[in-house]
């Protein structure tokens, strides 16, 4: 079982892994490169300290004096200007805990919506668009088709960003998690009791969940993962997440500005935050976000597989001849004449996607061989045997 993935590394990498590799092919080596964390995407790197940070108060203030008496154009540093410079520092050292927002700036929001579909036998897709309102139910319907359909395998993906609602996230929730326990907390700041989300429906999914996340996942999203991670019941491939799992408030500051800033924290069952902390990955992949959006997009309403599955290029073979064509004599003539070929330009993958497919094949295989190691050994022991035995000459015979 997925919840257990250790035991399927060690049984991958371990004693039989020669014995499935002509089975497993291509994908056992992608699998290793992901086990051993071997992969194209470089590391982040941890952030160097802020020397401001190791300054006291008195440090501050003597600094604001000194380049207000000091400093070469010191009428630029008027009191209203210093007060912009210590918003605009706020809300950097905020980051998504805060943020300017234009009263005329029109956010393009990605309607509501849930991607559903198989990418290989028993193994369902599943991606929300937005957390949007209604996407909830679109979720539990989707889920409820593909389980429907046979599925044996889950992959959930949640990196198409962007700020949801909550209420979604515990529509979405509730199909995993059995009816009376507690899928997560909201605290507002000033209330006394923090506002609990409890599963009210028993759950359409009880097997495991493959996790897809990255820095882009939203805050619903990412209390979705959280949730199901506090559960043991996933496992989460991708990127870090950021920690944004928070509610936002918007209010007027003027006619043209408004200040959008975290109002309410989510809390795990356990009281636990990742606010700020974001999730660990239990395989880490990058992946640029350029490309993840452009797979996202142009596969809405369509497909994942030709993001996954490696398109071979047409050869010249029987199924050609039988055809009266050769494909390769037509890519010649059109390179010649200075036409592009959709092979010359790599293709778009998804990276993380592949190696979450992977996984769940090659947990598939191992899952399914039966391969009785002892009596293995024993008709090894037993060969081994009758090989020496036959290479001694036979005393009897002798005079």
């Amino acid at each position: 079982m997925l919840c257990n993935w250790q035991v399927l590394v060690a049984r991958v990498l371990g004693r039989g892994m020669m014995a499935i590799m002509t089975r497993l092919n291509g994908i056992c080596c992608r699998i290793w490169l992901l086990m051993m964390g071997l992969t194209s995407a470089n590391r982040l790197q941890a952030e160097e300290g802020n020397p401001v940070d190791g300054l006291s108060q008195n440090a501050v203030q003597s600094a604001f004096q000194l380049l207000r008496r000091d400093y070469i154009r010191r009428e630029d540093l008027t009191f209203e200007e210093l007060n912009r410079a210590a918003l605009q520092g706020l809300l950097e050292r905020l980051d998504f805990g805060a943020d300017l927002v234009s009263v005329d700036e029109v956010e393009e929001k990605v309607k509501s919506g849930v991607h559903a579909e198989f990418l290989a036998p028993g193994v369902a897709y599943l991606r929300p668009e937005s957390f949007g309102e209604g996407e909830g139910e679109m979720f539990a319907a989707a889920l409820k088709d593909v389980v429907g359909k046979s599925a044996t395998r889950l992959i959930v993906d949640l990196r198409a960003g962007g700020v949801g609602l909550f209420e979604e996230a515990a529509l979405m929730l509730q199909c995993f998690v059995p009816e009376g326990e507690v899928m997560f907390k909201l605290r507002q700041l000033g209330e006394g009791e923090a506002e609990l989300f409890v599963s009210r429906g028993a759950p359409l999914w009880e097997g495991e969940v493959v996790i897809l996340m990255d820095r882009a996942t939203g805050n619903a999203a990412e209390t979705l993962a959280a949730a199901l991670h506090e559960h043991g019941r996933v496992l989460l491939i991708g990127e870090k997440t950021q920690g944004s799992t928070v509610r936002y408030t918007e209010l007027p500051l003027d006619e043209k500005m408004n200040l959008r800033y975290a109002s309410a924290e989510m809390l795990l069952p356990s009281d636990g935050s990742i606010f700020k902390k974001g999730l660990v990955p239990n395989f880490e992949l990058k992946m640029h976000r350029g490309e993840v959006e452009r797979i996202i997009e142009k596969s809405r309403g369509k497909s994942m597989k030709p993001f996954v599955m490696d398109q071979v290029r047409p050869r010249y073979n029987e199924a050609a001849l039988v055809h009266g064509g050769n494909p390769e004599l037509d890519d010649y003539v059109q390179k010649s004449s200075g036409k592009k070929l959709p092979s010359d330009e790599p293709p778009l993958r998804d990276e993380v996607l592949q190696r979450a497919l992977d996984l769940l094949t090659v947990e598939t295989i191992v899952a399914s061989a039966k391969i009785k190691w002892n009596e293995a050994e024993e008709r090894t022991d037993t060969t081994s045997v009758k090989t020496d035995n036959e290479a001694q000459p036979d005393q009897r015979d002798k005079p």
